[in-house]
This record gives C-alpha cells, sequence and structure tokens, in this order.
C-alpha cells in the first residue's frame, strides 16, 4: 500500500535482491516495452487484486488478468489508487473539482469521499492512517478526514510508502534539484537521508521490510526510466528492469512487483519471468497497487 503523483504546481510542494539481476547492462538500449515471458510453467501464477490508473480513471484487474473493472467515471482524473490493508477500500488522487485532491471509496467504487488536498495517497498498515503529499510535505489524515497533520522533516515530499511495522515512512523530494529518497519516523521525530542511493522516486515498501523498490533514469540520458531495488539504508542497489519501467509495487506475499512500461507488467523480485497483463489504453496505464 503506497504512492504516487506528481508535485502540486500549488506547492503541495525488495525482497531484497540478493542474486544478480538477469541480462546484462552493458550496451542496452531503451525499448518501448517489456518483451512478456511466453514459457510455459507450472508454478501458480500470482494471486491478489491490482488497482491501477488508466486514461484518469481507476480500475482493479485479478494478478491472474482476470475480471478488470472501472471503478471511477469522474468528469475529473481519478488516478494513483492505494488499497487499504483489508482490501475494502481504496484512496487515489482526484483532480474532479480544478485541484488534487485525496478521496476514498469502496473497493468497487461506490462510497466515494473528499479527505483533503493533496497526492500520492498511501495506507498504513494498521488501516488508521493516510499518509499522502500535502501542502507542507508528507502529511497524515485519517480516512474519516479528520486528524490531519503534517511531518516533521519531510518537507517537500511526495510518493510515500510504509515500513511494515508501521513506524516508518520512505518518501522522495526533489527541494534540491534532485529526487533524494528518505526515511522519516512516522511520529515526525527523525529522518534518514538515503542520497547514497542516487536518485530515485515512486518508492514502495517490501512486505518483510528488508527492500524498497523505487524509480530512477539513472542509467539514460534521455529519461528513460528503470525499476531499481535497494535496501532501507540505502545500499545494495539493484536495476529489475531493462526496457523502461516505472512505478513498482510489491504483491501483498513479496514474490511478485508489477510495474508500469507503459502498460502493465508482473516480474519476478529478480527482475525475470515478465508477463503481461491485458490492460486497455496501454499507453495510459500506471501506478499500480496490488492486494490480496
Amino acid at each position: 500500500m503506497r504512492r504516487g503523483g506528481h508535485i502540486l504546481s500549488m506547492a503541495l510542494a525488495g525482497t531484497l535482491v540478493l542474486g544478480a539481476c538477469s541480462g546484462g547492462f552493458d550496451g542496452e538500449q531503451p525499448q518501448d516495452r517489456p518483451s512478456p515471458s511466453t514459457a510455459a510453467s507450472d508454478a501458480p501464477g500470482p494471486s491478489g487484486r491490482i488497482a491501477f490508473d488508466n486514461f484518469d480513471d481507476v480500475w482493479t484487474i485479478d494478478a491472474d488478468d482476470t475480471d478488470l473493472t472501472r471503478l471511477t467515471h469522474s468528469p475529473g482524473p481519478d488516478f494513483d489508487p492505494s488499497w487499504s490493508p483489508d482490501g475494502t477500500q481504496i484512496a487515489f488522487r482526484s483532480e474532479r473539482s480544478g485541484e488534487p485532491e485525496i478521496w476514498v471509496m469502496n473497493a468497487d467504487g461506490t462510497g466515494q469521499r473528499r479527505l483533503a488536498a493533496g497526492l500520492s495517497p498511501a495506507w498504513s498498515p494498521d488501516g488508521s492512517l493516510i499518509a499522502f503529499a500535502g501542502r507542507a510535505g508528507v502529511s497524515l489524515i485519517r480516512p474519516d478526514g479528520t486528524g490531519l497533520r503534517g511531518l516533521p522533516h519531510a518537507e517537500g515530499g511526495e510518493y510515500p510508502s510504509w515500513s511494515p511495522d508501521g513506524s516508518r515512512i520512505a518518501f522522495n523530494s526533489n527541494l534540491t534539484g534532485d529526487h533524494v529518497m528518505y526515511i522519516v519516523q512516522a511520529d515526525g521525530s527523525k529522518v534518514m537521508d538515503l542520497s547514497r542511493a542516487g536518485e530515485g522516486w515512486q518508492v514502495d515498501w517490501s512486505p518483510d521490510g528488508r527492500s524498497i523498490l523505487f524509480t530512477s533514469h539513472r542509467d539514460y540520458p534521455d529519461n528513460y526510466t528503470d525499476v531499481y531495488v535497494m535496501r532501507p539504508d540505502g545500499s545494495a542497489v539493484r536495476r529489475l528492469t531493462h526496457n523502461r519501467g516505472y512505478t513498482p509495487a510489491w504483491s501483498p506475499d513479496g514474490d511478485n512487483i508489477v510495474f508500469s512500461a507503459p502498460g502493465l507488467f508482473i516480474t519476478d523480485p529478480d527482475g525475470g519471468d515478465v508477463r503481461a497483463l491485458h490492460t486497455p489504453g496501454v499507453g495510459e496505464t500506471s501506478l499500480p497497487d496490488w492486494t490480496d
């Protein structure tokens, strides 16, 4: 449960990959989309349900590529969904009022309600709070819209992602002109700078707490992006995709990763066995989040 969005003009301001990533990096050229695997497998496929945005509306699809459902039909853009821990609700960003706002709805799209101005919603592991990018940076609010507060040491923060125990929040900020990643205590008491990992954004903490996924264009001079993984201290950075990848999210069991390229793809934690999901409007599909 995590993340995403763009910085507001209104001044809203891996399981660690222990083995080597598959494929060589030298001399690779970015491609439009990854090539899905066609190899047959007797292993069961991933389970659960994935929320994502497509052509400015929120959709869901089962991880086995069935039951595609459109949830919003708003006159303004709705995107960047985040599942509640119990899978019954979805927080998302909406611009139906003309400005970025955090909204919440039931998992079937009913009961839509506004919470606050902001972007990048991410539900806490216990379901009691939603972190998001507010006017001053990373902010917290209860799902009923009460208790709004900003976190010290998280100015300009966006793309928040909670640690599995709820004690810390990873995020990125570009106040310095670069996408620097940080981890702040959930009570705002202190922050850790992850600049040793290099530039990155769109973070997602692994279910076991040992790794953080993120997006970066460090290996491409023309702003192509790929998905990377690192330890929570910013060490052991490894690249998982080689043909464009962004907005990554872990499966609840940590056995798979979903990402956009554009369109949605599922891969193993080492970046292998890439499988495409059949979603509409491939060029506009992004920002997935995964629930049981």
